[in-house]
């Protein structure tokens, strides 16, 4: 399946950071109140860059990981602080670290053909595994109201030089959700070129995410937003903190 290629991800990052712009403060919030001031932050699924270059503005040590080879070129400009590596947030591996994030229906998302509920399982064991006692893992899940009422349904939205129409269908019973996604982006002959892509998401309950985490050894909270930023729609924030170790043990 398709995911970010060059036009898509450029319209991604000029039209739609706006999750992102509000998002970030009340993480960078969530991070000093649960003690990781600084540190290394693996933040996956990062996109163009645009959270990974406020978290090194913040003083942190950032690692971002994304499969659009498009989204990590931008990364590179809009971080240059940052280090980062093109691939999957299920196979990449991640590095010891204080906080993990992955922001904006990541691990919805469904990429790769064998990606099973099977692979969220093993990626959270994962991130518990990489994750310093006390360290943070603050991610957001799609949950089956993400659906729309009277799917499917039409969004078209545009800008200087691009425009794009959305197609949302989906199952909130069998929890799935497509995004079928038409790129008209102007190139330097101020000619449109078309691209086509579809996403595919897989939906959860976010109390159904939390019990698995908690079960891993995360102390766990859901949130409908991050500070005053409130999310979408049958989207759910997820805080979870890697169960400290006892005083006087160190990891």
């Amino acid at each position: 399946m398709s995911s970010y290629r060059e036009d898509l991800a450029y319209i991604n990052d000029a039209g739609f950071s706006n999750f992102t712009a509000g998002a970030t403060p009340g993480v960078l919030a969530l991070l000093r109140r649960h003690g990781v001031p600084r540190g290394l932050v693996v933040d996956l699924g990062c996109g163009s860059g645009r959270f990974s270059s406020a978290l090194t503005s913040a003083g942190y040590s950032v690692l971002g990981v994304d499969q659009s080879p498009a989204m990590i070129r931008m990364a590179k400009k809009n971080a240059p602080q940052a280090r980062f590596l093109t691939g999957s947030l299920y196979g990449v591996e991640i590095p010891p670290c204080d906080a993990v994030t992955a922001i904006g229906e990541i691990v919805n998302y469904q990429f790769a053909p064998k990606q099973s509920r099977a692979s969220l399982t093993r990626l959270f064991r994962r991130v518990h595994k990489a994750l310093r006692p006390g360290g943070l893992f603050v991610f957001d899940v799609a949950e089956p109201g993400r659906v729309p009422p009277f799917a499917p349904e039409q969004y078209w939205e545009e800008g200087p030089d691009w425009a794009l129409r959305v197609e949302v269908d989906g199952n909130a019973y069998s929890r799935w959700l497509t995004r079928k996604i038409v790129c008209f982006r102007r190139n330097s002959a101020g000619l449109y070129r078309r691209s086509d892509e579809l996403h595919r998401l897989r939906l959860f309950h976010a109390e159904d995410v939390q019990a698995e985490l908690a079960s891993l050894g995360f102390q766990t909270r859901v949130q409908s937003g991050y500070g005053r930023f409130r999310l979408y729609p049958g989207l759910r924030a997820i805080v979870a903190q890697k169960t400290p170790a006892p005083a006087g043990l160190s990891r």
